[in-house]
């Protein structure tokens, strides 16, 4: 699915924070598996459904359900909630406002006997949901992945959906419903969009079968929901299944990773910038890693990728080295046939978490950042009066039970200023200051991480001045 643009900006937010030469390792902790409430879950997607700041996960089989976790902030969830489609084969879905109301929906791409190759669900912003309501499109039965974006210009969402051996724009309306548009002559098992050749309008690639070998197509946009004619890559016998995008090289162009589904490795086509792409280099990424998702995982600055492994029964890790290299593959066993990976950040401490739709044992697993911290911040008078002396204090901690005391400095700001630096001692630290003037302060530590933990930011803590 691609890694959501807010979340990538928010998981890139230190990349210029000067510690890459740590080479801090990417780890997460073991694998929290519970029962998906479906059979054979096939697809796993995140969003906030009911607003109150905490990840939560839709997951979707390959048969006709859909199941709603809403989570606790912690890394847990709540029971699901399930819906039965009409649709015989569920495909993948994709996570939206499609009706521009200011909560998330979600899609879900299928198809049945009447030509019905869209479900969608509106959201009511407290984790309940309205449908699904039907769309028909010309793909039906083939829809097998979509991905959001706005192709035409207009604002409003649209959704590229990859089929079996075609492919097709369905335009938002901003209504909740999409009208067909323009089809694209290229099968799409995963797909990928992104400005490719930096024209400011949406491109996509998308993987496909080409008889008993495979590969991808790179449709460029023209801007108003057409596409220029699909330029194929091929992958000789190399099965492509999952595709992601993302500038792994750090060189401001977009580039592509593909997963096969009979081999060890993904592929990575960096990008030259006018929507061609180079010539791939394989990196190992366990038994069969399907679909990928990206993310900076160790906020090193540099994007690293995850690989649902569905015949090694983990997740591999692909260190990113920020030059397009991933020679550092670590596996993090999950469930059986983990089908898809997701990523959002499920306990909300600053680092990007692992979710994972086991097809095997019908369950989820979510495997938590062992590198995230949570940031206390306090004050010692609050209100205060102007010249009076204030003290904040911080204390550091990480995340996860029985971690390590972390080590680092923090600086403390107001709004964008910055207050003083200080060193943490015993993961504590502190800074004093009677220069605030009357009114309302936002006071913030941004921690700068360390060999072992990532940088995060605290929440704002209001200080009022008298």
């Amino acid at each position: 699915m691609g890694f959501p643009r807010t979340l990538l900006l928010i998981f890139l937010l230190f990349a210029g924070s000067g510690l890459a030469a740590l080479n801090r390792p990417i780890a997460f902790a073991p694998a929290q598996s519970f029962p998906s409430g479906i059979n054979a879950p096939g697809c796993i997607a995140t969003g906030d459904f009911n607003r109150d700041g905490k990840a939560d996960l839709v997951v979707s089989n390959t048969f006709n359900s859909v199941a709603v976790f809403i989570g606790n902030g912690n890394g847990t969830f709540k029971k699901p909630t399930l819906f039965t489609l009409s649709f015989y084969v569920t495909g993948c879905m994709a996570v939206g406002d499609f009706n521009a109301d200011g909560k998330l929906d979600f899609a879900v791409v299928g198809g049945d006997t009447v030509g019905n190759g869209l479900a969608l669900f509106l959201g009511n912003g407290d984790g309940t949901f309205i449908g699904p309501t039907y769309l028909k499109t010309e793909l039906a039965g083939g829809s097998i992945y979509p991905a959001v974006g706005d192709f035409n210009g207009d604002h409003i969402l649209d959704l590229f959906v990859g089929g079996n051996g075609a492919s097709a724009l369905l335009l938002g309306t901003g209504t909740g419903s999409f009208s067909f548009g323009t089809p694209v002559g290229a099968g799409g098992l995963g797909v990928a969009v992104g400005d490719f050749n930096h024209d400011g309008k949406l491109d996509a690639a998308s993987t496909y079968p080409i008889g008993t070998s495979a590969g991808f197509s790179v449709s460029l946009g023209n801007g108003d929901g057409t596409f220029q004619p699909p330029v194929n890559y091929g992958s000789g016998s190399l099965v492509t299944n999952g595709i992601v995008a993302g500038d792994f090289n750090n060189d401001k162009r977009l580039d592509l990773a593909v997963g096969y589904n009979n081999t060890t490795a993904v592929s990575v086509y960096l990008g030259n910038g006018d929507g061609t792409f180079g010539a791939p280099q394989m990196w190992f990424a366990g038994v069969r890693p399907d679909y990928l998702t990206t993310a900076d995982f160790n906020q090193d600055g540099n994007l690293d990728i995850a690989a649902s492994d569905f015949g090694g029964d983990g997740v591999t890790i692909l260190q990113g080295k920020g030059n397009g290299t991933f020679p550092t593959a670590v596996d993090n066993p999950t469930g059986s046939q983990p089908a898809y990976a997701a990523v959002g950040d499920f306990n909300n401490d600053g680092s990007p978490d692992i979710a994972v739709a086991n097809h095997g044992s019908n369950t989820v697993s979510v495997l938590l950042n062992a590198s995230g911290t949570f940031l206390q911040l306090g004050s010692s008078v609050n209100p205060s009066k102007a010249g009076q002396v204030v003290k904040f204090t911080v204390v550091v901690k990480g995340s996860l039970p029985k971690a390590a005391i972390p080590t680092g400095s923090v600086v403390f700001k107001d709004g964008s200023a910055a207050l003083g630096k200080t060193s943490l001692i015993a993961g504590h630290a502190s800074f004093s200051t009677a220069a605030l003037f009357k009114g309302h302060h936002n006071i913030t530590v941004t921690y700068s991480g360390s060999a072992l933990f990532n940088p995060n930011v605290s929440k704002v803590l209001v200080q009022t001045v008298q």
